[in-house]
Parts: C-alpha cells; structure tokens; sequence
C-alpha cells in the first residue's frame, strides 16, 4: 500500500513540474497585450472647424487627442489622407501631434504632401505606400488680378490707405516689380522654415535636403530613399511599427469624433471675423 502511495505522489510531483515548466516556456514570454487608435486625418489642412470645407484643424487634433487619453490606448496611428492646407495651421497641428504622451505612427495613404507632410514630422515614425504621393515640401502663394479686367468695363478702383505697402497684393492693382520681390520673398522665408524643419527631424544630408528643397512630389518608394519615411507599407506595417515601439500586441480601434451641426454653415461657410484685406493666403 505504502509503494502504490509513492508512486501516486511521485506522479503527481511529476505533473506539477512540468505544468510549472510549459507556464515558463508559454506564459511567460507571450507579449503584452494593448490597444493601437486609429485616426482618419483626411481633407485639406483648415484654421478651425466649421463650414463646409471637410479637413483637419488643430482645433479637431486636440478634441482626437482627448478621446486618446479618455480611451486610454497604448499608440495612435494617424492615417493622413491630405494635400496639405494653411501654413500656421499645419504647424499647429504638428504640435499637437506632438503633444501626445503615447508613441505615434503617421501612415501617409494616397497623399501626405506638402503641409501634412510637415505635421507627420510629429509621429515618432513615418509609413507610406509605395505608390503615395508626398513631398511637396515648399509654399505657394497666389491670387487673381483683376486691374486690366476692371479697367475694360469702365471700373475705376480707389486705394485711400495709410502706409506704402498697406495694399501690397490688392487684386485691384497690378504689382510692381518691388512689389513682387516683396511677395516671393516672404514666401522664401517660410519655404525655407518648412525645410530647416524637415532636415532637422529626419537628419537629411545635405545632398537630400537640396533634392527635397525643390518643392518637387515624390512617390512613397523615393520618400524612402530620401529619407522622408521610415518605412513602405499599409495599416499592418503602421500597426508593427506601433507595436515595436510599445513592445505590446497591438489591437486596432477607431477613434472618431462626432460633428457637430450648425444650421448657420449652411449660409456661413466662409465667415471669418477680423484679418487684412489682402486675398493673398499662403499654403503648403
């Protein structure tokens, strides 16, 4: 009787062992678990929500990155979707981006051009397909001129201003050649602070600098080459970057915001209160 009990309580240490043996070699070394948001930035870079224009505003960046920390995810990956839109609005939501206190992924689908291409130097990576479109990476700044047209049915146009260059970019009056100087050089400094800022965040040679510095599109493959995105791929690729950031398995969740409806955008969409006079709007 006694042999039979030790060879049944032998047994059971036996099973206990190995049962602490497979935890070892399974439980332990199985990733972490968590949650990667993702995040449709999609349309035109705009100032501030509202209207009919649909695109991304710092204003929507913020109301997104709230919703990140409600939902309390491991990384977010920005899908953009952009051509780029207003300078100031553009670096705007790049701090935003940048404000986030979990590892970013900007995953640049169609297009990420020109100033969404500056606000994805925020992420912590950059993805883009190989057949995306981006780069860009220059400011243009344009309006009509209307004098010769006004001057043919008879339109005199009256300029009563304080200060020589008060009217500088009027569409009722053809510029100067000074004039002109004026205008391409203000367009110069910002062309040249969006480049300073992407040589500085994605350490450009000198000779990559001088290639993306022409203002010129790429496709995603060349982005890569250039040193404009860390690697070619879609979602999956995004979601591993996120993951090796975080070292956790990541689980894909949208992260939406509802819009709002204003009956007045419906015959607003345009308004704005306060600004200069001249048409002329700088974009990236």
């Amino acid at each position: 009787m006694k042999k039979y009990s030790l060879i049944i309580i032998t047994l059971l240490m036996i099973s206990t062992a190995a049962a602490f043996s497979f935890s070892d070699l399974f439980g332990d070394t199985a990733e972490p678990q968590g949650e990667v948001g993702i995040i449709d930035l999609s349309g035109p870079v705009v100032p501030s929500e509202g209207g009919f224009t649909a695109g991304t505003s710092p204003d929507e960046i913020r109301d997104l990155n709230q919703m990140v920390e409600e939902q309390n995810v491991d990384a977010v990956i920005y899908e953009i979707n952009s051509g780029g839109g207003a300078v100031v609005a553009s670096k705007d939501v790049k701090r935003n981006i940048e404000s986030l206190n979990v590892p970013t992924v900007c995953r640049i689908r169609d297009v990420g051009a020109s100033g969404a291409y500056l606000y994805s130097l925020g992420c912590d990576s950059i993805v883009a397909d190989s057949a995306s479109i981006t780069g860009s990476i220059g400011v243009t700044s344009s309006y009509l001129e209307v004098s010769e047209l006004m001057e043919n049915i008879g339109v005199n146009y009256v300029n009563i201003t304080a200060g020589e260059r008060k009217e500088l970019g009027s569409p009722f009056e053809e510029p100067t050649e000074e004039e002109r100087e004026v205008l391409q050089g203000k367009a110069q400094l910002i062309g040249d602070e969006f480049l300073e800022d992407v040589s500085e965040s994605r350490n450009l040679t000198e000779q990559q600098e001088e290639q993306v510095g022409t203002g010129e599109i790429f496709l995603g493959s060349e982005a890569e080459e250039l040193g404009l995105v860390d690697d070619l791929g879609g979602r999956n690729t995004a979601i591993n970057e996120a993951e090796n950031i975080t070292e956790k398995e990541l689980e894909p969740v949208s992260i939406d915001r509802l819009e709002s409806f204003n009956l007045l955008d419906l015959f607003l969409p345009g308004l704005e209160i306060g600004g200069s006079d001249s048409p002329i709007q700088a974009v990236m």
